[in-house]
């Protein structure tokens, strides 16, 4: 993906570090800062981001530590070390409802799960707490982390919830949260030394032959190291639920989650698997040279940024290529984000500033920014189509033009994975285990089916 990003608006309205922001679709971005301020901006071409008439929400005693709208992107869920979560009606700026963290210790991180099913939080404490819709406590989740919690995410089709610790602990849990005892489902342990500080899930969601979804995850943290692990789980054939396999019955098998519970290594971090979740990390970088504060995919996955300590976000493809990197920030970077069609990314830090750079290279302040398509995948996900995961490479996120079926059961572009094994690398791009031929075979079945797929969608596959 060739990119070309430049700093196109500086907003200077915090009168102190901007701690976090979140994106709703192309042009609605929401920010909070250590100002005990959150703030509302949409984007109106010929002005760029300008905030709205209800903008600043006040009633945060302390710092705003996590700000992200709900899925339907009316509400403004905040953060604080206050110990509250407020949610705001964004089109009145109105106070809607209050959260308050059982022990009211100081609120580190707060997510909506992708499907509006629950809020979760986590604090100083370890301890993890999950409400539901109605805003009631459903869930307190204690003795998983002893530390602070400053890391929590979702995978996107909200099957899973990771959260991640100052010892530089990371834990998953399916989200069937009406168990009584509600248990991590994989453990992973020193995943980053001296702490983890974010991760993130793509959006590209595989399955396996052995019914065995595949997500891909990258996290940061104190090392100054990005990792990329793959996520293995097991599920069921009814609902797409996790499926609970018994080691009595020892039905339902997987190529790529052990039967046995022994502990396995990868890079630094010991992994205990589950007899349905298992994980390996299949690269590693230093990525920056301070702490990773923030790392973020793009809508399609298709790329990676990050930022840091140091000052810096970096722009990175998923095999730890630097593809571009942004300097403007005087002071430590703290949060990311990244619109919904992937030509906006925004960055906050504790200059007080939030600057919006588009990743285009081609807009201006008079632009209108849902038009910067950069691939027929985006333009897919843009117009909200559901695209079937089968028809994208693994390695390029991109729709298959030659799609060829590798000896590890999945199908990829031949010139990308012929390149791949070009540098003399004889390991599965998905699972990291070792090939014993890199014979290729087309897929004339998977080229048939997305020829089909773009003709009924009026595209032209050789556009």
């Amino acid at each position: 993906m060739s990119i070309a990003p430049k700093l196109l608006q500086k907003i200077e309205v915090h009168q102190s570090d901007v701690t976090c922001l979140d994106f709703y679709g192309h042009s609605m971005l929401v920010t909070g800062s250590s100002d005990k301020t959150v703030r509302l901006f949409r984007w109106e071409a010929g002005s760029g981001f300008t905030e709205d008439k209800n903008s600043p929400f006040l009633c945060h005693k302390y710092s705003v530590t996590k700000v992200a709208f709900s899925p339907k992107g009316s509400v403004v869920a905040s953060s604080s070390v206050d110990g509250s979560v407020i949610l705001w009606d964004i089109n009145t700026g109105q106070k809607t409802d209050i959260i308050h963290q059982p022990n009211g210790e100081a609120i580190r991180n707060m997510q909506f799960c992708p499907d509006g099913s629950l809020i979760a939080t986590t604090d100083d404490t370890g301890l993890i707490c999950i409400f539901g819709q109605d805003k009631v406590l459903k869930k307190s989740i204690k003795g998983v982390h002893e530390e602070t919690v400053p890391t929590l995410t979702f995978t996107k089709d909200s099957k899973v919830m990771l959260t991640g610790c100052t010892l530089g602990n990371m834990r998953m849990f399916f989200t069937d949260f009406d168990a009584e005892n509600v248990e991590p489902s994989l453990l992973i342990d020193n995943a980053h030394d001296l702490g983890v500080l974010s991760a993130d899930f793509s959006k590209i969601i595989r399955l396996d032959h052995s019914n065995t979804k595949i997500y891909t995850l990258a996290s940061s943290g104190n090392d100054n190291v990005i990792k990329i692990w793959r996520v293995y789980c097991l599920i069921g054939s009814h609902n797409n639920q996790p499926y609970r396999r018994s080691s009595a019955t020892g039905s339902a098998s997987s190529r790529l989650i052990p039967t046995s519970l022994q502990q396995h290594f990868s890079e630094t971090a010991t992994i205990y698997p589950t007899l349905y979740m298992n994980c390996e990390c299949v690269h590693s970088f230093s990525a920056h040279g301070s702490s990773v504060t923030q790392v973020k995919f793009s809508s399609t996955g298709t790329m990676l940024a990050s930022g840091s300590l140091d000052r810096l976000i970096k722009i990175w493809d998923l095999h730890g290529k630097v593809l571009k990197i942004l300097s403007e920030h005087t002071r430590y970077v703290n949060a990311i984000a990244i619109n919904a069609d992937s030509t906006i990314l925004a960055s906050g830090s504790n200059d007080k500033q939030v600057h919006i750079w588009d990743l285009t290279g081609s807009f201006t302040l008079d632009s209108h920014i849902s038009n910067g398509l950069k691939s027929l995948l985006m333009s897919l996900q843009i117009n909200e189509k559901d695209v079937p995961m089968d028809f994208v490479c693994p390695i390029t996120s991109e729709i298959m033009t030659d799609p060829v079926l590798c000896e590890d059961g999945f199908s990829y572009e031949r010139s990308a994975i012929e390149t791949w094994f070009a540098k003399d690398k004889r390991t599965s791009p998905m699972t990291n285990m070792e090939l014993t031929t890199t014979e290729l075979i087309s897929n004339t079945k998977i080229k048939m089916e997305i020829e089909n797929y773009l003709k009924k969608l009026d595209f032209d596959p050789f556009e």
